[in-house]
């Protein structure tokens, strides 16, 4: 019975070398096995020795690979082929990139210190008037081209946020938060928080002093929701606004973190927040933010002042700047809000113009506090007076009483009946006046505060 031998290779045949030798396979060099047909041979074939083949690690440049096509099943993403232009460096002077940025045909290019942009899969030549003129060809990134103003990322990439055309983030090393749009660059914390980034920011770095070696963040995320950029900055040296209902507005409470957000309608920073997220994106017109590793989707639930599971039982408040006239000296001498029943003014404050012997900032005039609507004390006859907030007309409004700064068993007390007689209202060319709603049980209900006026003398 004849031997089956099974030939494993194409264009082969066998040679039987027997029980000890074995089967040799020989490739047949003809095509098609033809008579005296067309040999096939190495070739031309180039051996080179590249002696700095390795790791190089190059902080300012991008490198991309062969395309991947999933129509035709073709994968060349592995391929880096150094025959091909396949890298684009940025200006090593500008640092490290931070972060990548596609939007439609353009590469937003995010370094330490500098922010850039580059055409994808197009280029940009120029005319001699220096017109730019845009062509398509085999280059996947075209030359980059830098943005007016030396801003750049730092080394917070975690910080960078974007909604549209609109893209955030933090530049730290100047202090800064940017915003990038079709108009350029825009440091947005110069609507009124210039100096409170500046002092802030630097805190967030890595701690050198105490030898722990703690390193800051500073998380940016986007509210869909709000339309708010939310940035949170988190190191243990960092004061949060942390408030007791029976504290002054300037207590704070080393909390480790400052959360707060950037408005577009309103084109300024409009609250701080007491939720401390690690992450934070919306989907779908919902926001939604990381903590301990956990998701939380916000705006759920009936609870207000309620984050990560938690209602909060510190007092909501605003602080709020009266500065009608701003070159007239003036008695604020009432006060009024629209909302929910149950604010209270906490502080009121306006910097002392009239008393002799005191310079602009040495003293500040102060004003009782002025207890929600329905509170009442007695006084010295046993006579029970109203000193809350009174409701007319839809509003509620109360006098401004000053303390007297020479006595000092006033400042002991939230009011002191022997000086209800004394002149109305705080003196100076502007005031700071603190409204609070605090509810001792933390049962996170919905409070409104629309507008909040006073009335001034000349």
């Amino acid at each position: 019975m004849a031997k089956i031998i099974e030939i494993s290779y194409y264009n082969a045949f066998i040679l039987t070398g027997g029980e000890t030798v074995g089967d040799w396979h020989i490739e047949e060099s003809r095509i098609r096995g033809d008579y005296n047909g067309v040999s096939t041979d190495y070739g031309a074939r180039a051996y080179t020795t590249d002696s700095e083949y390795g790791v190089r690690r190059r902080s300012n440049a991008m490198i991309y690979s062969g395309v991947y096509n999933s129509k035709t099943k073709t994968n060349k993403t592995n391929e880096f082929s150094i025959s091909e232009s396949i890298t684009r460096a940025a200006d090593i002077a500008y640092g490290k990139i931070q972060h990548l940025h596609a939007e439609d045909s353009n590469l937003n290019i995010f370094q330490e210190h500098k922010v850039s942009r580059a055409l994808i899969d197009k280029d940009a030549i120029y005319t001699a008037e220096g017109i730019g003129l845009t062509t398509t060809g085999q280059v996947v990134i075209g030359q980059i081209v830098p943005y007016a103003g030396k801003f750049g990322i730092s080394d917070n990439p975690e910080s960078f946020a974007y909604y549209g055309t609109r893209k955030y983030f933090v530049d730290r090393a100047r202090g800064t938060v940017m915003r990038l749009s079709q108009d350029g660059l825009e440091p947005i914390s110069r609507y009124g928080m210039k100096d409170f980034f500046r002092d802030n920011l630097e805190k967030t770095t890595i701690d050198t002093t105490s030898g722990s070696g703690e390193v800051g963040r500073v998380y940016g995320m986007y509210d869909d929701r709000h339309g708010e950029y939310v940035i949170s900055m988190q190191h243990s040296s960092l004061t949060g606004g942390k408030k007791s209902g029976t504290e002054s507005a300037d207590t704070t409470s080393n909390n480790g973190f400052l959360t707060l957000g950037f408005s577009e309608v309103s084109n300024g920073w409009v609250s701080f927040y007491s939720y401390k997220p690690t992450f934070g994106l919306s989907l779908l017109n919902q926001y939604y933010t990381f903590s301990s590793g956990n998701l939380h989707q916000h705006y759920v639930g009936a609870k207000y002042n309620n984050f990560y599971s938690t209602t909060y039982s510190d007092p909501s408040y605003v602080t709020l700047i009266m500065n009608d006239g701003a070159s007239e000296v003036k008695a604020f001498t009432t006060i009024n809000y629209e909302g929910t029943a149950g604010w209270s003014m906490d502080r009121a404050e306006a910097e002392n113009v009239s008393r002799e012997g005191y310079t602009y900032n040495s003293q500040k005039e102060e004003a009782y506090k002025i207890p929600k609507k329905g509170v009442t004390i007695l006084d010295t006859r046993g006579i029970a007076i109203d000193v809350g907030f009174k409701l007319k007309e839809s509003k509620y409004y109360a006098d401004i009483r000053q303390k007297l700064p020479y006595a000092s068993s006033n400042y002991n007390s939230t009011f002191n009946t022997n000086t209800f007689n004394t002149t109305l209202g705080i003196k100076g060319y502007h005031a700071e006046i603190d409204m609070l709603y605090h509810e001792p049980t933390g049962n996170g209900k919905k409070v409104e505060l629309f507008a909040v006026s006073n009335e001034i003398k000349i």
